[in-house]
């Protein structure tokens, strides 16, 4: 029995001390993750990204209303009516999300963001105006897809994980749509030249 006892508190030893060795070569994660803990706000990489949707959404929104009043095709009438409600939707949710933690959300004007884009699709017309209108979504596809994607995989908060979640399903099927609805123009998305920058 106290042989037993040796090998085993040997072995545990062994064991220890190859798991020290093993998290010294471990490279530490500069920006961690973590839970807000009582009394802390939300962490500033979530602030950042509630930010930046907030403004995409916005746009989108705008983009959509444009597009149902503008649009030629119906499909593309069709496709943004879709974009402007689901994006509305979205904009209340991060208005209540930010209200809840008290945080204040930027609008396009006191942010200065400049999107050619909407001033495009207010003065097209016709066929012009779908090409427009599909090019633009095809172009906001990746920026918005990777900021969804990474609220959804990589926030510890619950409620910004489902937002993440709830977004993305959304402009994917956005995406996909205006995909098929631009490939007979010759539009993709890899061709979209300067997409806006939110």
């Amino acid at each position: 029995m106290m042989r037993r006892t040796t090998l085993l508190l040997a072995g545990t030893a062994a064991l220890a001390g190859g798991a020290a060795g093993a998290q010294t070569r471990i490279t530490p994660d500069p920006t961690p993750r973590l839970p807000p803990q009582p009394g802390q706000g939300m962490a500033i990489a979530d602030l950042r990204a509630l930010q930046r949707a907030a403004l995409f959404c916005e746009a989108q929104a705008e983009a959509g209303q444009i597009g149902a009043q503008r649009a030629a095709a119906p499909a593309v009438r069709q496709l943004a009516q879709s974009i402007a409600a689901d994006h509305d939707r979205f904009r209340q949710d991060i208005a209540a999300l930010a209200a809840e933690r008290r945080l204040d959300l930027p609008n396009r004007a006191a942010a200065r963001v400049q999107d050619p884009s909407l001033d495009t699709l207010r003065q097209a017309s016709g066929d012009g105006f779908d090409r427009a209108f599909l090019a633009r979504q095809l172009g906001l596809y990746r920026p918005m897809a990777e900021l969804f994607q990474t609220m959804a995989s990589n926030s510890p908060d619950p409620a910004l994980q489902h937002l993440g979640i709830s977004v993305l399903a959304a402009v994917r099927a956005h995406f996909e749509t205006a995909r098929k609805l631009g490939e007979p123009m010759g539009l993709r998305a890899e061709t979209v030249e300067n997409p806006p920058q939110y």
